[in-house]
C-alpha cells in the first residue's frame, strides 16, 4: 500500500514546527518568521519541481538519485552501501520501499535536513556569542539561491550540511565544557553521519574530530584532560577507519573499493585504491570532462614546488572563480556574484577573528580552519565552477556565521541600510 501521501503531509507539518523545539526561536517572533519564510521558498521550489516543471538543477543529480532509489525498490537482489551517492540512493530507496515512491517525499527529507540545520545554525551562533545577529545570519544562510534550489531537491548536500553542522556544534559544546564528555560521542556520530554521504568526508570526519580534541584552550589547563584528549584524538579516527575496513572486507556492506587501512601505511594514501590522495585528485582532474566552466588547471605532481604552486592555483580558482573576464552569460554572472559575496564574507570573517579575544577568538579561529580545510578538500577534486557552486554549500554556513555580523557593523553598510 502506498502511504507516501500521509508521510509527506506529516513531514510537511513537522518541518514547519521544528523550531518550536528550540528556545531561541520560541523567544523571538522575528526569528520564527524568518525561518518560516525560508521554509516557504524551499517548499515552493520542491512542489514546483515535483508537480509543475523541472526547476534549476532538478534534472541533474537530483533526478539521478530519485531514479536510483526507484531501481533499488524494484530490484529483487540489491547491495547496500555505506558510502557516497550509493548510500544516499539506498537510504532514499528504503524510504520509498516503506512508504511508497514519491519525489515530493524525497524532497521533504531534504527540506527537513535543512530545517534542522537552521536550528543548529542559531545554536552555534549562541556558542560563539554572536546571537544578536540571529535573523540576518539565518536569512543569509537559507536564502542563497544555491541553497534554495539544491537544498529543496533529492540531493545529498542538505544531509551533509546538517551532519557537518551537528558535528561542529557538539564539538564546540565539548570544547567549551573542557573535558571528554557525552558531546564527544555525539560529535563522532554526527561526523560519521556526514561521512557516509561521500567517501572524501571519511577523511574529513577524522580531521574534524582530531581538530576539536587537540584545539588548545589557552596556556593553562589540566594535564589529565589534555592527555585524554590527545589519546582520543588519535584513537577515535583509527577506530572509525578500522571499522570501515571491517565492513568493507567482512560483511555485505561495502564502504570502499579497497581497505582504508592503507591510510595508516602512508599519510598520503587515500581510501580509494592504489593511488594516494594527490594522485587520486590529479587522476580525477585529468579524467574529468572539459567544459566551458572548467578551470583548465591540472594538479602538477612533478615536483614539490609544482605541487604546491598548482594546488594554490586550484584553491584560488575554487574559492573565487569565475573572475570578471570569464563572465559571458547569466549563469556565469550569478556564479561571479556568489564568489564575490564569498570573498567579502571571508574578509569580514578574518576581521572578526582579528578583533575577537580570549575564548571567542580561539573558537572563531577553529571555525575558520574548518572552513578553509573543507574548501581545500573539495578544491582538489573540483574542476569547474559549476561543481564548485554545489560544493560550497557545505561550508557556506561558516562564513555566514563569522562574516555577516562584522559586515552589518560596518559603517558604510549601516549607512546604506538606514537609507
Amino acid at each position: 500500500m502506498d502511504n507516501s501521501f500521509g508521510i509527506t503531509c506529516f513531514l510537511f507539518l513537522v518541518i514547519w514546527l521544528v523550531p518550536i523545539c528550540a528556545r531561541e526561536f520560541r523567544n523571538s517572533a522575528q526569528l520564527m518568521l524568518a525561518y518560516w519564510f525560508l521554509i516557504a521558498i524551499h517548499q515552493a521550489v520542491a512542489f514546483t519541481n515535483a508537480f509543475l516543471f523541472t526547476t534549476i538543477s532538478g534534472s541533474g543529480d537530483a533526478t539521478g538519485f530519485h531514479n536510483k532509489a526507484i531501481t533499488f525498490v524494484q530490484s529483487e537482489h540489491f547491495a547496500f552501501y555505506l558510502y557516497g551517492g550509493h548510500f544516499y540512493a539506498n537510504m532514499l530507496g528504503i524510504v520509498y520501499w516503506i512508504f511508497g515512491t514519491s519525489k515530493i517525499l524525497g524532497q521533504q527529507l531534504s527540506i527537513l535536513a535543512f530545517s534542522i540545520s537552521c536550528v543548529v545554525l542559531v545554536k552555534i551562533l549562541c556558542q560563539l556569542e554572536l546571537s544578536r545577529y540571529k535573523v540576518p545570519v539565518l536569512l543569509a544562510f537559507g536564502a542563497l539561491p544555491t541553497m534554495v534550489f539544491l537544498g529543496s531537491l533529492t540531493s545529498r548536500e542538505p544531509h551533509e550540511i546538517m551532519f557537518f553542522m551537528l558535528a561542529s556544534y557538539f564539538g564546540l559544546k565539548m570544547y567549551i565544557a573542557r573535558g571528554i564528555n557525552k558531546y564527544l560521542l555525539f560529535m563522532i556520530m554526527s561526523a560519521v553521519g556526514m561521512a557516509v554521504f561521500h567517501q572524501a568526508l571519511y577523511v574529513y570526519a577524522c580531521f574534524l574530530i582530531m581538530l576539536f580534541l587537540l584545539w588548545p584552550h589557552g596556556p593553562v589547563y589540566v594535564w589529565s584532560v589534555r592527555k585524554l584528549r590527545v589519546v582520543a584524538a588519535f584513537a577515535v579516527p583509527v577506530l572509525i577507519l578500522v571499522s570501515a575496513n571491517y565492513l568493507a572486507g567482512n560483511s555485505p556492506l561495502s564502504v570502499f573499493g579497497n581497505s582504508p587501512l592503507s591510510f595508516f601505511n602512508d599519510i598520503a594514501t587515500s581510501l580509494w585504491g592504489d593511488k594516494d590522495v594527490l594522485e587520486r585528485a590529479a587522476w580525477y582532474r585529468d579524467a574529468a570532462t572539459v567544459s566551458r566552466a572548467s578551470y583548465g588547471i591540472a594538479l602538477d605532481l612533478s615536483s614539490s614546488f609544482a605541487t604546491i604552486y598548482s594546488s594554490l592555483q586550484i584553491y584560488i580558482y575554487y574559492l573565487f572563480a569565475p573572475f570578471p573576464w570569464q563572465v559571458s552569460n547569466i549563469p556565469d554572472l550569478y556564479a561571479a556574484l556568489e564568489s564575490f559575496l564569498r570573498l567579502v564574507l571571508i574578509y569580514f570573517a578574518l576581521k572578526n577573528w582579528r578583533n575577537a579575544y580570549g575564548e571567542q577568538r580561539r573558537l572563531i579561529g577553529l571555525m575558520l580552519i574548518l572552513f578553509f580545510s573543507m574548501a581545500f578538500l573539495w578544491a582538489l577534486g573540483t574542476t569547474n565552477y559549476g561543481q564548485a557552486i554545489r560544493h560550497h554549500m557545505l561550508s557556506w554556513w561558516i562564513i555566514v556565521i563569522l562574516g555577516v555580523p562584522p559586515l552589518l557593523e560596518n559603517r558604510w553598510v549601516n549607512r546604506f541600510l538606514k537609507k
